[in-house]
C-alpha cells in the first residue's frame, strides 16, 4: 500500500529535519535565529516565523542566489548596537522592540545600509541583495532567480 510507504518515509525523515533546527540566541533584549541551509533548517525556520517580527533574507545581487555568512549589525535610533551577528544561512529572524533602526549587512568586504522601522504587532521583511565577487568573476553558483530589493512593512 503506497500510503504506508509515505507514512514510513515521513517517520524517518521528520526526526532528521528536526535535528537540524537552528538555535534561538539572545543578545541583550534581542532574540534572534539564523539559518535556512537545507530543507530541515528551512522547515524549522518556517515554523518559527511568527515568533519574530523582523525577517531578513540575503541573496546575491543580480543573480539571486542565497548567501550565508553575512555580518549583520543593527543599531537603534540612538546609534546603540542592539544586534551584532553573522547569519548562518540566508535568513535571519529577530524580535526587536518597536522603533527605528539602521541595518548594516556586510559580505565579502562590501556593505549595504538600510533604515527600517518596526511597528507593534506587525512584521518587517527586509530583502538584501549583496555583491558577491565570486559571482562577478563567473565562479559563483548559477542564478536561480532575480528579484528587486524591497522592504515590506
Amino acid at each position: 500500500m503506497p500510503g504506508r510507504w509515505v507514512v514510513a518515509l515521513l517517520l524517518l525523515w521528520v526526526p532528521l529535519a528536526l535535528a537540524q533546527a537552528p538555535v534561538v540566541q539572545a543578545q541583550g533584549e534581542v532574540r534572534y535565529v539564523s539559518g535556512g541551509i537545507g530543507l530541515g533548517e528551512r522547515l524549522a525556520l518556517a515554523a518559527m516565523h511568527a515568533e519574530f517580527n523582523v525577517h531578513m533574507s540575503f541573496a546575491v545581487k543580480r543573480a539571486g542566489n542565497f548567501l550565508a555568512d553575512v555580518a549583520v549589525q543593527v543599531e537603534d535610533a540612538a546609534g546603540r548596537e542592539v544586534l551584532g551577528a553573522t547569519s548562518e544561512g540566508p535568513w535571519l529572524y529577530a524580535r526587536l522592540a518597536p522603533g527605528r533602526y539602521r541595518l548594516r549587512a556586510s559580505y565579502a568586504g562590501k556593505s549595504q545600509m538600510r533604515a527600517f522601522q518596526v511597528h507593534a504587532g506587525r512584521h518587517t521583511e527586509l530583502y538584501l541583495y549583496l555583491d558577491d565577487p565570486a559571482a562577478d568573476e563567473g565562479r559563483g553558483m548559477a542564478p536561480e532567480r532575480s528579484a528587486p530589493a524591497k522592504q515590506r512593512q
